[in-house]
């Protein structure tokens, strides 16, 4: 018999010395298909030297290193709930072997629309699968009482406290320099918390961050990320501006709110957002029809003076097919190759 390996990414990657658990979160996902794990490999080295046939889910955000595409050809990739950032996306789709590469494992599933069109451009078969968290319920769901509200990262691209958690040295020779310009919402911040959320309701929140230490070990991440969906699980509402705590919610039941400070630019937000927010309710200070216009349809968006924050609004539930097809997809996948090694 063939050996065969069974492997998840790790993401000690970080953005200027933090690791968002945000990236663990997402590998919790991938993690509930698999029978066994015998091997991490990081996510951005995804062409290091393999020995066997190594199995992997390969969902969530690429790249920080474009220059090591294509993966290495022992690696055999299920490509669902794939984003690809829009800077790397340009100098991985110029190469000829790489779109060989998408094109020998199509259809790739995507997590965003934005990432469909740059595939399908290349001629590669591509279809919107929205996002593997969207299937957490497998293994994280509660059926606990609800209590507790729990507010995560809102507004975090102005919040100070993030910021001087950053290392200074990475954060001045860390591409791209132009994230830098984030900074002047910290300086001149175009909102504050208190305008989406009443006082009363912060004052009895508990207050969670998604930026880690970079130097923790892949272990205690995982570890910790598991903790942090225990405890959406049991909440009886999360207030967010991340949508990988926000799609875990729409799994576990938990009645989300996703914070939209009027962000707009196509390649740093807008790429992630388009097909993601369109099961989530939105909580925004922005006119209805002006979102509605951004994302080409009509959202599910409501303004803050419109909130019941003792009985908060159901989570959409249109979610619920595509997550049903994504369990499908993976069970399908780790069933056959397994099989095809026997």
């Amino acid at each position: 018999m063939r050996k065969l390996d069974l492997a998840i990414v790790k993401h000690t990657g970080t953005n200027y010395g933090l690791v968002n658990i945000g990236d663990y979160i997402q590998i919790c996902a991938a993690e509930q298909f698999m029978p066994n794990i015998n091997l991490t490999i990081e996510r951005d080295q995804l062409n290091q030297s393999l020995k066997n046939k190594t199995l992997i889910i390969l969902n969530g955000w690429f790249t920080n290193q474009p220059d090591n595409w294509p993966p290495n050809k022992n690696l055999s990739p299920l490509f669902v709930s794939f984003h690809l950032q829009p800077d790397s996306a340009k100098k991985i789709l110029s190469k000829q072997q790489n779109i060989n590469y998408f094109k020998k494992h199509q259809p790739v599933g995507c997590r965003d629309y934005k990432t469909v069109t740059m595939l399908q451009e290349k001629g590669i078969k591509a279809y919107f699968s929205y996002c593997l968290t969207s299937t957490l319920d497998i293994k994280y769901k509660s059926l606990k009482k609800r209590k507790g509200v729990c507010i995560v990262d809102p507004l975090y691209s102005q919040d100070i406290e993030i910021i001087k958690k950053f290392s200074f040295k990475k954060l001045i020779f860390s591409p791209p320099f132009k994230k830098l310009f984030k900074l002047k919402d910290v300086v001149f911040p175009k909102s504050k918390i208190e305008d989406f959320i009443p006082k009363d309701v912060i004052i009895r929140s508990e207050k969670i961050e998604h930026y880690i230490n970079g130097e923790t070990d892949h272990n205690v991440l995982m570890r910790l990320a598991k903790n942090l969906l225990n405890k959406y699980a049991g909440a009886k509402l999360v207030i967010t501006s991340r949508i990988h705590c926000a799609i875990p919610c729409l799994s576990l039941g938990t009645p989300v709110l996703f914070i939209l400070k009027g962000l707009s630019d196509e390649d740093q937000h807008m790429s992630r957002f388009r097909g993601i927010l369109d099961h989530i309710n939105i909580l925004t200070l922005q006119n209805k029809e002006e979102l509605n216009t951004l994302f080409g349809k009509k959202m599910n968006c409501y303004h803050p003076n419109e909130i019941d924050w003792d009985s908060p609004p159901k989570n959409p539930l249109t979610f619920k097919k595509l997550a049903e097809d994504l369990k499908k997809k993976c069970y399908e996948y780790i069933s056959h190759q397994h099989n095809a090694v026997k």
